[in-house]
């Protein structure tokens, strides 16, 4: 028998290894440009989404109906109240006065204290029928670089006489009566900005991601799931 004509095979030269180092380099390249753009194009969404959400949100705030009375002044006081502030979450990211997150902070509510002139007063409705009720100026807690200390509140109690007859206005569905005490303070609490609501929508949905993204991780054993950024590449 003949025996068979053995085949050398030429080693791969520096070109051939050249080329496929290029080619390796090159979906490298590829993948992490697509990994980036992925990020961007869901950071954009992600952002455009909170910002119409804050725009929505503003033109759908609905205030209650005020309705102006005249109030008779039955007693006047001066007390300490206070006003429960909690961190920003879903239930009150359109509150006036919220705490954002942070790690320090070991109670997620606390109490805000201010001095308040506090009057009892006697109106009549639209009706026309006769009340009893409680007026507080202010009848929130204001900034505190402007809230008014206790002489300021007890001068402000001091201005409305007892026994006589003041412009107030009542709201439809609420106990208490507001005055016009404005000019006393010179502060006013107002509602968050765009701006401001803008930077809640941010951290509430930044919290809910990494929230979600630490159950997926117990939930896969503490694994994270790399198929899952391919497969969002790949799709891209």
């Amino acid at each position: 028998m003949n025996s068979p004509e053995l085949i050398e095979e030429e080693p791969p030269t520096n070109r051939e290894y050249e080329g496929k180092r290029v080619s390796v380099g090159y979906l490298f390249f590829r993948g992490c440009i697509a990994l980036l753009l992925s990020i961007f194009f869901l950071g954009l969404v992600a952002l455009t989404l909170v910002v119409l959400a804050v725009i929505f949100s503003n033109l759908s705030i609905s205030y209650p109906i005020s309705v102006p009375c005249q109030c008779k002044i039955v007693s006047s006081s001066v007390d300490l109240k206070s006003a429960k502030v909690c961190e920003l979450g879903l239930l009150n990211y359109k509150a006036k006065h919220v705490f954002y997150p942070s790690e320090k902070k070991k109670f997620r509510c606390r109490y805000d204290y201010y001095w308040a002139s506090v009057f009892e007063v006697e109106y009549i409705d639209h009706s026309g029928h006769p009340h009893i009720a409680f007026a507080e100026a202010p009848n929130e807690a204001l900034p505190p670089n402007c809230r008014p200390t206790f002489n300021a509140a007890w001068m402000a109690k001091d201005k409305f006489k007892v026994n006589e007859t003041y412009d107030c206005w009542y709201t439809l569905g609420i106990s208490k009566l507001n005055l016009y005490y404005d000019e006393f303070f010179n502060c006013q609490a107002d509602h968050p900005s765009m701006m401001e609501m803008l930077k809640r929508y941010l951290i509430l949905s930044t919290e809910m991601l990494m929230t979600w993204l630490s159950q997926t991780g117990r939930a896969q054993g503490r694994r994270f799931r790399w198929e899952v950024v391919f497969g969002a590449i790949t799709g891209f």
